[in-house]
């Protein structure tokens, strides 16, 4: 049995990691990537380390065995010719004696990538910083819608307490301004709402979409040969049995290089890791579908589905946070299906709803603290012949009369700033209520949990006039 080392070629690695650089132990740059070779107005290769970058982070001495030592450290460089942060891992390489560093820049939007001279496609396909900086566009403009729909709120309200210092005569008209003006608020609010979810399901949705089509051709072509691997190699080792069992000459180097290698553990083991691999990439094709089923980008439409997959769909996405960290024990999620027939409804956005509501069980379950069995509850049945109901409950603390009063405001939230935006229970009522015509209530107590209660109908007859038109292929938390 043959083994092969492989390795990039510098074009390759180059394309990989286009920031790279390479220092030897005199700290002298050997090898550098593409786009800081053309940023660098100057000579760059065979020159100090040190001539071209400062160490912002760890706060250690620029030595070469210091840096090996912080190797699992994450560092952050200044490149001094025109100011760009770099972020990234400085890894030894043993046999050249040399220190590859692999990172990119750390930028927080497309306007700070001009001044330093790059360009998007400077960047390596696999970088996550391209997805971040084109997610916090979307942010960015819906923050800007948001300041001038509020300007423009404040403005309104300005005018209004001009018009209420009017005289006596003119009262009339105040009240009229004051009755079109509660309508203008109800209109903005929505308006603002449907631009924000907007935004973010635009570039969200597309996003996890984007991301499950790329990882499933790979892991199609990996699942696709694991089969004819483990035929082929169960066919290798029958070959050396039978070699062993018919060859009449003992060869000691044979012999020793079997041991050196302890061949017996080696036939062993072989199979059970090709059945890892395999049970891995399992895995990973279950977990894309699920991503492509949440997601929906093309099911704008109303569309019978199986309510269970998305609830399914939901919970894998989920399933991170639903492992216990640190010393909060994990969460048990109890699944009371019912026998539901399909529903037709709009899939994308009633899958959104499932992860509103179950997110927000999980913060509630996370922010409780206990050491008794943390639990949420899913069940679904067929009330009568044209409605389904989908309860969904954890039992955390519950919510208090004076909040559950307003949980479906706009806006509202209880988190911390940042955390959440106070759109996700508001938008679920809309998908509920007016998209599906049918019902979201909220049921809980201090100290007995909450419960969820959806009701839809199998069908829906909308009336596209009146129903709030969104496009929604990814979800917002609350």
């Amino acid at each position: 049995m043959v083994f092969t080392k492989f390795s990039l070629s510098f074009d390759s690695f180059a394309k990989a990691f286009p920031f790279h650089f390479v220092i030897n132990r005199h700290r002298e740059i050997v090898q550098v990537g593409s786009v800081l070779e053309r940023l660098c107005p100057e000579q760059i290769i065979g020159t100090s380390f040190t001539q071209h970058f400062q160490l912002k982070r760890p706060n250690i001495t620029v030595d070469f065995d210091d840096i090996i030592k912080h190797s699992r450290t994450l560092f952050i460089l200044e490149f001094l010719h025109n100011g760009m942060q770099l972020k990234g891992q400085m890894m030894y390489q043993l046999e050249q004696d040399v220190i590859f560093f692999l990172g990119s820049p750390w930028v927080t939007d497309t306007a700070s990538l001009a001044p330093l001279g790059l360009k998007l496609k400077d960047f390596a396909i696999h970088d996550p910083i391209v997805d971040f900086i084109f997610l916090l566009q979307a942010k960015n403009t819906a923050i800007a819608d948001n300041e001038k729909l509020t300007a423009e709120l404040i403005k309104q309200q300005i005018e209004l307490k001009a018009a209420l210092k009017l005289k006596d005569n003119l009262a009339k008209i105040a009240k009229a301004q004051a009755e079109k003006l509660n309508q203008s608020l109800i209109a903005l609010q929505n308006t603002q709402t449907q631009l924000i979810q907007a935004e973010k399901m635009s570039s969200l949705g597309q996003l996890v979409a984007g991301v499950a089509h790329e990882i499933n051709n790979p892991i199609n072509f990996i699942y696709g040969n694991i089969n004819y691997l483990e035929e082929y190699t169960q066919y290798l080792l029958h070959l050396f049995a039978l070699y062993q069992k018919f060859s009449c000459h003992q060869i000691r180097e044979i012999e020793e290089y079997a041991q050196k290698i302890d061949l017996e553990y080696l036939i062993d083991d072989l199979p059970k890791i090709i059945g890892s691999m395999k049970i891995g990439a399992e895995r990973i094709i279950e977990i894309v579908s699920s991503l492509r089923n949440f997601s929906r980008l093309d099911e704008a439409e109303m569309k019978k589905v199986n309510i269970h997959e998305g609830i399914d769909s939901t919970l894998l996405i989920l399933e991170h946070r639903l492992k216990g960290q640190g010393n909060s024990p994990p969460i048990e999620v109890v699944k009371k299906y019912g026998d539901l027939p399909l529903v037709e409804c709009y899939p994308g956005q009633l899958n959104q709803v499932f992860m509103n509501i179950i997110s927000n069980a999980i913060d509630a379950l996370d922010n409780h603290n206990t050491k008794s069995s943390r639990q949420i509850t899913i069940a679904t049945e067929l009330l009568v012949s044209n409605l389904v109901a989908i309860k969904i409950a954890d039992n955390g603390p519950g919510i208090p009369e004076v909040v559950k009063s307003r949980i479906f405001d706009p806006f509202f939230t209880t988190k911390p700033v940042g955390k959440g935006t106070g759109l996700g229970l508001s938008i679920s009522y809309k998908i509920v209520v007016e998209k599906h015509k049918g019902q979201l209530k909220c049921i809980s107590q201090p100290g007995r949990g909450t419960q969820f209660w959806i009701e839809i109908p199998l069908a829906v007859h909308t009336d596209k006039e009146n129903g709030l038109e969104l496009k929604m292929g990814a979800f917002e938390l609350s």
